[in-house]
Order: C-alpha cells, then sequence, then structure tokens
C-alpha cells in the first residue's frame, strides 16, 4: 500500500488535474485560448441568472468527511476538510481514531504535502502540476464545492455570464466557456433544480471526457447550493485515477485554524521522484 505522502500527492493531482486541463495529460498542439464549437440547442432567455442565484456567499469552511483514493490501489480514509476562500485548503488525512498521518495544505501558489508517518513532505509551486495554466485556490475551491466557475477569474457571477454559452441539456442546461485552453473544452451541467450535475474536460474533436468530476447530494446551505459528494476521474500518461470525497455537515463562516506549519526537520522530496511512485 502506499506511504500517505504519495495518497496526498494523488489527492493534489487529481484536483489540479481537473481544473488545469491539460495539466498531466498532454493536450493537442492548438492556439490559445481558443473558442468551443457552438452547442447546437442554444438557451434563448438567460439561464445564468437562475444558476448564479443558487451561488451563495461564504468566507470559511469546515468539515469532516470520507475520501477514497484509486491510482491501481485502493485507499479509504476519514478526512478533515477547512477552506479560507480565496486564500487556502487544507485536507487532513485521519484513517484511525482521528489521527492525522498526512495533510495537503493549498494556499496562493504553494502546494505543501507532509506525511507524518514518514517523516517526508514536499513543498512546490503549484505551477508544477497546472503547466502555467492560471488555475487558482478559488478555482480549486469551487471545484471541490460543486460551484461553476471560470478558470482564473472564479465563480460564475453576474459580471462573467457573458463569458459563458448556455445549451439545453436534456431537462437541464450545460454552461460552456468561451475560452478554452490547449485544446480542452470545459463545462458544467445542471439539472432542471438547477443543481451541478457534473464538470466535464473534452478534448477537442472528442465527445468523451478526458476527464470528469460528477456531483450528488446537492444541499441548498448558508453558502448556496453545495454538492456533498464528489466522484473525480483523471488520467495521467499512464493509468487512470479516481477520488471520491464526501463531507458531513459543513459550518460556514466560523473561525477555523489551518495548519500550515511544515516541519523542516523531515526530509524534503522532490514531487516529481513523488508522482514517479504511482505513474508506473
Amino acid at each position: 500500500m502506499k506511504n500517505n505522502l504519495t495518497k496526498l500527492a494523488i489527492i493534489a493531482l487529481t484536483m489540479m488535474a481537473m481544473t488545469a486541463c491539460g495539466t498531466v495529460k498532454k493536450a493537442a498542439s492548438q492556439p490559445n485560448p481558443t473558442t468551443p464549437t457552438t452547442p447546437t440547442t442554444t438557451v434563448t432567455s438567460d439561464p445564468c441568472d437562475a444558476v448564479i442565484a443558487t451561488l451563495g456567499n461564504w468566507q470559511t469552511m469546515q468539515t469532516g468527511g470520507n475520501i477514497t483514493l484509486n491510482a491501481g490501489s485502493s485507499f479509504s480514509s476519514s478526512v478533515q476538510v477547512r477552506m479560507v476562500r480565496d486564500e487556502a485548503i487544507y485536507i487532513s488525512l485521519r484513517p484511525v481514531l482521528g489521527i492525522e498521518v498526512g495533510k495537503l495544505l493549498i494556499t496562493g501558489d504553494s502546494l505543501y504535502a507532509v506525511d507524518k508517518v514518514h517523516k517526508r513532505y514536499i513543498a512546490e509551486k503549484v505551477s508544477l502540476l497546472t503547466s502555467g495554466i492560471p488555475v487558482t485556490v478559488s478555482d480549486v475551491q469551487d471545484m471541490f464545492l460543486g460551484r461553476p466557475f471560470l478558470i482564473g477569474k472564479g465563480t460564475l457571477n453576474e459580471a462573467l455570464k457573458s463569458q459563458v454559452t448556455a445549451a439545453a441539456e436534456g431537462v437541464g442546461l450545460t454552461l460552456a466557456a468561451n475560452e478554452q485552453y490547449k485544446g480542452y473544452g470545459y463545462s458544467f451541467t445542471f439539472d432542471k433544480k438547477n443543481h451541478i450535475v457534473s464538470l466535464n474536460i473534452v478534448p477537442q474533436g472528442s465527445t468523451e471526457a478526458a476527464y470528469q468530476a460528477r456531483y450528488s447530494d446537492v444541499k441548498n446551505t448558508q453558502a448556496g447550493n453545495i454538492a456533498h459528494s464528489i466522484n473525480v476521474k483523471a488520467s495521467t500518461d499512464k493509468r487512470q485515477l479516481s477520488l471520491s470525497i464526501t463531507y458531513k455537515n459543513i459550518d460556514w463562516n466560523g473561525n477555523i485554524k489551518i495548519d500550515r506549519s511544515v516541519n523542516t526537520n523531515y526530509t524534503r522530496m522532490n514531487a516529481r521522484d513523488l508522482f514517479s511512485l504511482f505513474a508506473n
């Protein structure tokens, strides 16, 4: 079974792959940005307003939950998740009796993963995983809460709605960003209740998603509609990665503590070497 640091790296890689489009799978050579094909059935009214109305404001969140990783072998653990909006994401692995064995911290342009059991850590720039695409902490937060966003520009809002194209999707809706990156198009689907169903990242010219997040158990909260169950699938060059996470009751806008410390007495690992442990 892979060590805790590798598990944290898988979480980080999958998170960033889903928001960065070209991170772990080389994109087709294509000018940047590109414009996706216009949907065949365009919604004539303005459905963005109904979706935007479901997106409440928030400043902090914390919750417990469970996470399952699969990158050739499977691992499950209880987790604690804490976020400060636009600033930090903290995920703590606690597989037994609530004892933290590892943590992942994304803050600003930095990523840290700490394995307390083996006393090792990585400290890297987020750009290592994003291939220079301007993914922000806010983008990753939105992905893991089930909120539509535009890469590098923030959560969908009134000022940004002219930058997406809406199309009917069965009895629901698809919203696609007008500007795409590196030969990939990304879009969000919603059901008739304006609950998010999926985030799909599809190579242009293909009908099959290369990366996908499926959302369920969407609940109306103090921060608006939030998915409490997320299933992410992504690809490295050599294998499929999957990550499932479920949240329990989420606490919003309270005082939270995010452990930003990194014990420099631990052994520092190069993230590229670490990823090779599960890329073979």
